[in-house]
């Protein structure tokens, strides 16, 4: 079993950072390339102002002294600022706002905050241009990533051949150890079927900001066939039933811990199949245990129906059977890397 800790927080001139996130900065006079926004781009270089950030408050603040945001690209050199207590906490944003690109800055003004964003900082000014509060960009990768498989897990994928793989038509092995669906890519699913383990998956949505809701970046994670956990880039949302980390149109996360668009994130699921008596009878719904880039985002959820888009298909009887592990196509470019599980069936 894997040991979840809480994300790992590093600057972001870190080399271990450069080198997992591909972060990258514009040069001071220039924007970041509008081209870099076509849906199913992986650029080399991160556009510089998007991610998390983490501040204090300036002054004898008491009550709630952090403050954090997150820089979410919506194209056309637009961004959507979304001002908060803390990260990784399901809480009221202080206020959100939207604003443009210019010179190698961001500008900002709302009803209850102004600032600016440059070279991975923001600074927030009152009418009298006093600071009011200050923050720093950060990148926090997931305590999982490269999670090595222990002694007797099937390793699914390790980057050199997709051969555990029915359905690769549309998929691409690529140079560096990855696999990626194409908009041409149908579902990937494992040859061997499964009931009770626990998964690892290390997946990244491409860069899309033109593109909004289920098309940013879709895919998913299905266990037993039917049960999947939403893939999708949700940086910056609130973390619904149809977002990442989402058991599909059955429960949200309990906080929305998606990474922004170009990093490698993990999930890390255990899953207890249906429990059926000797007759088929069903005695126990499936549940499942949801870490999200070390974030615990389901704790033993029960799955009290089928997570598909149609009720017809949401009230269809529960597997009786061991199921794929499946990978979606849904017309997205999405990476997938490093993907084991430990069968717990076959260690009882």
């Amino acid at each position: 079993m894997l040991s979840i800790r809480p994300l790992v927080v590093v600057g972001l001139c870190a080399t271990a950072c450069l080198t997992m996130c591909a972060p990258g900065a514009a040069g001071p006079e220039d924007d970041f390339p509008d081209e870099a926004a076509q849906v199913g781009v992986f650029p080399d270089e991160a556009d510089p102002f998007v991610g998390d950030y983490k501040g204090r408050w300036m002054g004898d603040v008491t009550v709630d002294p952090d403050i954090a945001a997150q820089v979410i690209a919506l194209g056309g050199g637009r961004y959507r600022i979304r001002l908060v207590s803390k990260l990784d906490m399901r809480c009221p944003p202080i206020e959100i706002v939207e604003a443009e690109a210019s010179r190698g800055r961001i500008s900002f003004q709302g009803g209850l905050t102004r600032g600016e964003i440059q070279d991975g900082r923001i600074i927030g000014t009152d009418g009298d241009h006093k600071t009011q509060f200050e923050m720093k960009k950060v990148i926090r990768l997931s305590p999982t990533l490269g999670a090595a498989p222990p002694e007797g897990a099937v390793v699914l994928f390790d980057g050199s051949n997709m051969d555990a793989w029915d359905g690769t038509k549309g998929w691409e092995l690529l140079d560096d150890g990855v696999m990626m669906v194409t908009p041409k890519g149908g579902h990937l699913a494992t040859k061997q079927h499964f009931t009770d383990l626990t998964l690892h998956v290390e997946f990244r949505n491409s860069f899309t900001p033109t593109a909004r809701g289920q098309e940013r970046g879709n895919s998913g994670v299905f266990v037993q066939d039917v049960y999947e956990v939403q893939i999708l880039d949700s940086y910056g949302l609130e973390g619904y039933y149809n977002e990442c980390g989402a058991l599909y149109k059955l429960a949200a996360p309990h906080v929305n811990a998606c990474a922004p668009p170009l990093q490698w994130q993990t999930y890390d699921i255990v899953y207890r199949a249906t429990r059926v008596d000797a007759k088929g009878e069903l005695m126990e719904n499936a549940r499942i245990t949801v870490h999200h880039n070390g974030v615990l985002i389901h704790d033993d959820q029960e799955l009290w129906w089928i997570t598909a888009w149609t009720e017809k298909e949401r009230l269809a009887p529960p597997p009786r059977e061991p199921g794929p592990i499946k990978l979606q196509g849904h017309g997205n470019y999405v990476q997938f890397r490093n993907i084991w599980l430990v069968d717990l069936a076959k260690s009882k």
